[in-house]
């Protein structure tokens, strides 16, 4: 199965991606630079806040597209949702 969302929306996930990995690139130069234990733990902070950002926007795409469609054609749409509540689980 293959991403849902548009190509717009791909193309903003890989705009927020390539400013995830600044920002890790970042966290890495601050520790190779020894700073401030408080400063690396924000912005590891801002790094997870991200990601969890892109994680949202796959999930929200995933809904409206792959499920939604699988629940209009009466397809797989439980073997789906099922799926996706294993992966929340993972979350924890």
């Amino acid at each position: 199965m293959t991403l849902c969302g548009t190509d717009d929306d791909k193309k903003k996930l890989i705009v927020r991606l390539n400013r995830i990995e600044g920002q890790v690139r970042g966290l890495s130069k601050m520790i190779t630079e020894d700073r401030d234990c408080m400063e690396v733990l924000n912005q590891v902070v801002s790094v997870q806040s991200a990601i969890k950002g892109v994680w949202k926007e796959v999930v929200k795409d995933h809904l409206q597209g792959c499920v939604s469609t699988a629940m209009k054609d009466g397809k797989n749409s439980k073997e789906l949702i099922d799926e996706l509540v294993n992966h929340i689980e993972k979350l924890r």
